[in-house]
Parts: structure tokens; sequence; C-alpha cells
């Protein structure tokens, strides 16, 4: 062998890494289950050596100076691992040396520096690289003669140059950033390999922009150092990208005992509506992690905070949880509840809880079971129950509804007696028809069974007709007519009508109610009937969707349309028996709802709560 040959072999060893072509964040290979050949020492893919140098010395340094092994580092699904190791010639120790860029030899002496690793652009031992990572993982096992000796695992992100390690390593302009892991000794046997895992942080202090990446290994940190048959084993190159979180806020107030790898935590708000107004921020180890928050209202009581930290490279990932919950708020109950009887016609009358917002009456006759009632829903603290039979015992409950969902507890059950079948049967009005409805004004037209087809009255009967907002009584009139028209009403604003036959100075019908809207815009309703057909909407409060039930024959099929508070149509679906409607794009509050058929129209008010 000659000096040329015996000197060129001491070249110092580096190590570069390729990126995926398609997603540029781990290197090729970096398990080294791919080779080029079958032989013992054929080269892993995307890995030079020895034998790739370039350089006026390549010829005497082409001997390659790594096996290919069989097996892994514990835990591994792999099947096999690179070897890397030194060798004497003629006293002289030649390192070990593999890397994803090539070797340059160009010139005897081993501290030259003409003697480097480098990312050769534009050939195939350049490795285009976009990714920062946080830290690099490697697998090693190393054997030295020497407990004092080094090897190492190195890698460069650097810019668009042909950089070289380590004559650049030291210049900041023209990398951005580094990770080197230096290792002494894993064992004491060469044939005994004993796996540690290296796990180094990148440096981010260089200037350069990010375009490729170049690592490199060797037996020794010092060029000709080390003694021969000093090897290092490698297996499973790993970048890591940060999806920690480094702190986690509720209300810009710090989490108790936060940690980043605890990922779930709770925590408790004074009320509803400080769980409402809740906020939850977060800074991420990273800063260049994404993190996006989901927020799920679980129920009135309990909202989670989902935060989903995504790393640089878009597939690490991890999920921290944050619920909120609050106590269950006091829901005031009603007071001086009180029922007026007048014949088959009960008013019900209450006091408002201070945070009261609807009210549902339960009623049947005395001794139902609660739950199996008729039930109505009232926005003002009071109610009329109609229709009801002559000379019998009901019993009623009321309870309020104070918004998400909480109620307060069933009022005592409230006892009363219709009054008795009088001697002259005297008929309620069928209906009220509210028709020619505008911005501030409506008619009513009334069908009575003491008015024939074309409306005239026969039996000289007298009528009570009463307009309400809330409990205010906007008119009250008494009229021998088929029509009664009011004027100078609210815009956007909703009314209860009241009517009932007065057929003498004794005897009168129960009532007979409809409600209506006036517009707000454009939108119209034509006809508002009630009780013709029947058809409920319940639940009621309502909550994501609602079921219509409707009685109307054998068509039982129509249109449903729901207006808010302000006249506008927020939904309009053809509709059948038990369909289930969904309510879910509409926000909580009040609405009016039309189902039009064949039959009639008629209509309900209708409570949406989130």
């Amino acid at each position: 062998m000659t000096d040329r040959l015996r000197i060129a072999l001491v070249i110092v060893s580096l190590l570069t890494a390729p990126i995926c072509g398609h997603a540029q964040y781990q290197l090729l290979n970096p398990g080294f289950e791919s080779w080029e050949g079958t032989a013992t020492n054929s080269r892993p893919s995307h890995w030079s050596s020895f034998p790739q140098a370039d350089g006026s010395w390549a010829w005497a340094a082409s001997t390659a100076q790594h096996y290919h092994r069989n097996g892994g580092r514990p835990g591994s699904s792999g099947s096999s691992y690179l070897t890397i190791y030194s060798r004497s010639v003629l006293g002289v120790v030649a390192n070990g040396n593999m890397t994803t860029g090539q070797i340059h030899a160009g010139s005897t002496s081993a501290s030259s520096s003409s003697n480097y690793n480098y990312t050769h652009r534009g050939s195939a031992y350049s490795h285009a690289f976009s990714g920062t990572p946080d830290s690099m993982y490697v697998w090693v096992s190393y054997y030295a003669s020497s407990a004092s000796s080094q090897g190492s695992v190195r890698a460069y992100l650097h810019g668009d140059s042909d950089f070289r390690d380590p004559n650049d390593c030291t210049t900041a302009s023209l990398y951005r950033g580094k990770a080197v892991a230096q290792f002494s000794r894993t064992t004491t046997s060469a044939s005994t390999p004993t796996w540690v895992q290296q796990r180094v942080p990148f440096v981010y202090d260089g200037t350069s922009s990010v375009n490729y990446v170049l690592m490199s290994m060797t037996t020794n940190t010092t060029a000709g150092g080390g003694s021969a048959n000093d090897s290092l084993s490698v297996d499973d190159i790993e970048f890591i990208y940060s999806a920690w979180l480094d702190s986690l806020y509720v209300n810009n107030v710090a989490v108790a005992n936060f940690q980043r790898d605890i990922f779930n935590y709770t925590d408790t708000l004074a009320d509803v509506a400080a769980l409402q107004a809740a906020t939850v921020s977060y800074v991420t180890q990273a800063s260049d992690a994404m993190a996006t928050v989901d927020i799920l209202e679980l129920d009135g009581l309990t909202r989670q905070f989902v935060l989903q930290v995504l790393a640089e490279d878009s597939v690490t990932s991890r999920t921290y949880t944050v619920t909120l919950t609050c106590p269950e708020p006091i829901c005031d109950t009603v007071s001086n509840l009180a029922v007026n009887v007048e014949g088959t016609s009960a008013l019900v009358t209450w006091t408002s809880g201070t945070n009261n917002q609807l009210w549902e009456v339960e009623y049947g006759l005395r001794g139902f079971a609660q739950g199996q009632g008729q039930s109505s829903m009232s926005e003002v603290p009071n109610i009329l129950l109609g229709d009801l039979e002559y000379n019998s015992e009901y019993e009623l409950y009321i309870r309020a509804y104070c918004g998400e969902s909480f109620y307060s507890d069933w009022s005592e059950a409230v006892a009363f007696v219709t009054g008795e079948e009088p001697d002259t049967v005297c008929l309620g009005v069928d209906s009220v028809v509210v028709s020619e409805v505008g911005f501030t004004h409506c008619a009513l037209v009334i069908y009575s069974p003491y008015l024939d087809e074309d409306g005239q009255n026969t039996d000289s009967m007298m009528f009570q007709v009463v307009l309400m907002h809330n409990t205010d009584t906007v008119a009250d009139t008494i009229t021998s007519q088929n029509v009664v028209s009011f004027s100078n009403l609210h815009v956007g604003t909703a009314y209860v009508v009241y009517a009932r036959t007065l057929c003498d100075s004794v005897h009168q019908s129960g009532w007979t109610l409809a409600t209506f809207t006036t517009y707000a815009d454009t939108t119209s309703i034509t006809e508002v009937r009630t009780n013709f057909p029947a058809f409920m909407l319940y639940p009621n409060p309502a909550q994501g969707e609602v079921t219509c039930s409707m009685q109307v024959g054998a068509r039982s099929s129509g249109v449903l349309i729901i207006f808010d508070d302000m006249g506008r149509k927020m939904l309009e679906q053809r509709i059948a028996d038990s369909q289930r409607i969904d309510i879910s794009g509409l926000p909580k509050g009040l609405y009016t709802a039309v189902v039009q058929s064949d039959e009639g129209v008629a209509v309900q008010r209708l409570s949406i709560v989130r």
C-alpha cells in the first residue's frame, strides 16, 4: 500500500441526511432498511461513503468501511442497521465515515481543510429540506478501545450552497441550525451492541435560509483519532417536531400544575355567565407549531375546549382538553299562584321569579299523573286555559324556565273547579282568523255558530274581543260584527287575541285565543286560524330539533313556517305528522310557528334554547 493511500484513509468522517421529496421533514432511509445490494459492505440507499468520494485523493479512499447488519435497536420494527468502523493502515487510523452528502478527499493530511463532507448541489449527494425540527433522536451503539474516545452524529440545516462540514460549521451566514450528538462508548465489546438513544436539540444560531440538510457520522470526533476496529452502529434517525404546549391559561390566568405531558385539565367557574364568557389561551413550545381550539357545549353547565396542536411537519400532533364547569344555577320559583275560573275557562296568574324567562304550565283532571297532562308554555306571567269541561275538578302545576335548559322545581298542585253547565247553552267562538296583518294593523274575523256563511249575526249575539301584549290590555271590544279591526299597533310585536260569545248578561262562553305578530319586514302571514287544524311542536322549549304532531284528518301534512319576534321568516319546509324538524340553525329566542294545510292555518309560540 502506498503512503498516499495510507494517509488518505484517515480523512475525517461526517454524515448528511436526505429529505423525502414530497415532504421535506424527515430523512430518506433513516433506519437503514434499504440497501443498494446484498453484499455485507453494500451501500445504504441515499447515503454515501469512501467509495463515492471525489477530490484528488478519492482514488486512495475507495475502500468501504461499513457493514450491513441484521437486527436493530430495542423495540425496532426494522430488520437492519448500519455499522461504520475504523481501520489501521500501516499504523495510521482511518476513521469510519458515512454521509448523505459526498466525501471530498483533497489532502493526505487528516486534519487538512481539503478533507470534508459536503452537499454537492445538482447531484445525488444533495438533499433538499425545508423543515426546522426541534430535536434529533438517534439510536447508537458505540464501541471504542479508549474510554476517552467520542463518536458523533450531527446534522446541519443550511442555505443554497455546497455547505462543507467541518469547514463552514462556524460561519453563521451559511447555515440556519444544527444538532450535534457526541457520545462516549456505550459497550466494551464490539460484538455485543448496547443501544442508547441520543436526544439532542437543534440550535438555531445561524442566519441562512433552510434549503438543504447535511448530516455526518464518524467513529471519532478527531480526524485520525481513536483506534483500529472502533465501531459505531446507527439506527432510526428521527427529526422531532414539537407539538407541545409550554403554558395554558383560563381567562388569562395560568392553569395551576400545568405540565406539557399532561393533556386533560378541569376547572370550576363561579356561574353560568362566567362559564359562557370563559376563554382559553396558550403558548406553544415551538413558535412554528399551530393550534386550533374547538369549543364543545356539553350541556348548560359544562364547556370543553379542545386544543389540537400541530407541529411544523403537519404530522406530529397532540391534543389538550380543558373542561370548565359551574354549579347549577338556582332557578327561582313563582309565587302568588292564582286561578280565576269563568265557566270552562281558567285564567292562571302568578308572580315571576327574578331570573325567570318562560313558564311551563301542566294541567289535567284532578289526580292526573304528572308528565301526562296537557302542557302549555307562556312568555308572560299569566295564561288562559280554555275548552275545559263543565263542573269538573282540575289541578295544575307550574315551573319557571331560566335559560340553558334550567328549570325551577314544580309548584305544589293547585286545584280548581270549573263552572256549572248553564241551563242555556252559550256556544263558544269556533275560531278567530287574524287577517290583513301589516306593520301596525290587523283585522280579526270571528267564526261562530251564531253567524251564517255570509258572516251575518242571525241571533243578535254579542262577542267580546280582547287584544293583549304581554300583560297589557291593548283593546277590549264588544261587538255584534264578525270583523274587528285594530290599528296603531307596534311593528314586529307579538299579540294575543281572546274572543268569546256573550249570550246575555248572565251567560257567556269560554275564551278562544289566537296569536299573531305584526310585520317587521316584507314577510307576511296572510291568515292565522287557531284550533283548526290542531298541531303541536314538542318539546317546547326546544333544543336542536322539534317534532310536529298534527291532527288534520286523512291529509296529515302541511307547510311549517317559523317567524322570529321581528316577523322575519327564519324557516319554511313541508312537514308530515310526527316528523322531526332540525332547528339547530336558529338562535335561541321566542318564535311564532305557523302550519298551513288544506284544512286551515294554525299557530303556536315556540321557545328555542341552547
